[in-house]
């Protein structure tokens, strides 16, 4: 049985969304983030979904093209970085 927030058939929920482990983030909170949020808290919510998330969660969030404009600014360990650049054929910068 799965705790608050994590039925990935009723993502909806007011509950916390299972992809933000150290704080409650419901989906209207993280929606309203993404559409009115500054660059930053779009980076924060968009970083949560490509490290915690499961697949289909993501994308009912973001397209791969928003995810693609604050790709540089994301918080992701290095490995994970390199691929989610491969998946979304994003060119690492040179030098």
């Amino acid at each position: 049985m799965q705790g608050p927030g994590r039925s990935r058939d009723n993502i909806e929920r007011t509950d916390s969304l299972y992809f933000f482990p150290d704080q409650r983030v419901t989906a209207e909170e993280a929606r309203q983030l993404l559409r009115q949020g500054t660059a930053d808290q779009r980076a924060w919510v968009i970083s949560h979904l490509l490290r915690y998330a499961q697949w289909d969660d993501i994308w009912s969030f973001v397209s791969r093209e928003e995810v693609k404009e604050v790709f540089p600014t994301l918080d992701l360990p290095e490995n994970l970085r390199s691929a989610w650049g491969r998946m979304l054929k994003i060119e690492a910068p040179v030098g």
